[in-house]
């Protein structure tokens, strides 16, 4: 299986601005511990003397993460990534290779199950969340790889062929109805990206992998903060944090403004679980 690498450049930014401008939201920019102006006396670095910081801020994150994944933003798509050589039926009534339309195939975090044994080392990706398309191809081969349809209704009851053709993500792992060859898949999924809870982060040399977030976590951040005191101020927190995601949000929508988009019918068998949109061109 093969998986890019996720660049951290100047573009990201890191824990350690993000938090500078928390403390000035919330008026805590004084010297602290060590003297320095800015590092705070009660929102700070620290897990020792502010252990709220590092949940709140991964929070902020996570809901970040779920802001940019609801209008599809590509930073949490991963794409072409293969697993090699899934293995055949196997079915407890008829054997290895034998078709059989009371069984169905797995594919989770643990291993593929092939209808009898499972394979562990062939697993989900540790960072998917969910899928949403899938290609195959033979084992072996160099041929294309072919999209595969996704049921809305869930997989059909057919005998078993030489390739999988229908998917379906269910109980968070993928099922197929199995093949009678060994097939290659390739998946296009939405990713989890890294959280934050060590306690002995470096918040300066640690960075959140989304372009021009910084805003809208420190606003997020500060808005845990003051629901956690009880904060007058709370109000306004809230619509500046809901203003900076709409930006966020808003800058995606015109980046996709450059595509040609054609609406997916009810009933689509393209697989895209997230969009109701299906890319067409450039």
């Amino acid at each position: 299986m093969s998986s890019p690498t996720l660049n951290v450049g100047q573009a990201t930014t890191s824990l350690e601005t993000i938090m500078n401008l928390v403390r000035a939201i919330v008026n805590d920019s004084q010297a602290g511990v060590n003297g320095v102006p800015g590092e705070g006396q009660i929102v700070t670095d620290s897990p020792t003397i502010s252990p709220f910081v590092l949940p709140m801020l991964n929070s902020s994150i996570r809901k970040l993460y779920r802001v940019l994944r609801n209008c599809g933003d590509p930073v949490l798509i991963k794409d072409n990534i293969i697993l090699t050589g899934l293995p055949i039926i196997n079915s407890p009534t008829y054997g290895v290779g034998q078709c059989d339309t009371a069984v169905q195939t797995i594919l989770s975090p643990e291993g593929y199950f092939d209808g009898v044994q499972l394979w562990p080392n062939l697993v989900l990706p540790d960072d998917m969340l969910y899928p949403t398309k899938l290609w195959e191809r033979w084992t072996g081969t160099n041929d294309p790889f072919r999209l595969m349809d996704a049921p809305s209704g869930g997989l059909e009851s057919l005998l078993q062929g030489p390739k999988l053709r229908q998917w379906e993500w269910r109980n968070n792992c993928l099922n197929f109805r199995g093949a009678t060859q060994q097939c290659d898949i390739r998946l296009r999924y939405y990713c989890s990206l890294p959280q934050f809870f060590s306690s002995t982060l470096d918040f300066s040399s640690t960075y959140v992998p989304v372009n021009d977030c910084t805003d809208f976590l420190a606003f997020e951040t500060a808005v845990l903060y003051a629901t956690m005191l009880g904060s007058p101020g709370l109000a306004g927190l809230q619509a500046m944090a809901a203003e900076h995601a709409f930006q966020l949000k808003n800058a995606n929508i015109r980046r996709m403004q450059h595509q040609d988009f054609a609406r997916i019918p009810y009933g689509n068998s393209s697989g895209d679980l997230n969009n109701e949109f299906s890319f067409t061109s450039w």
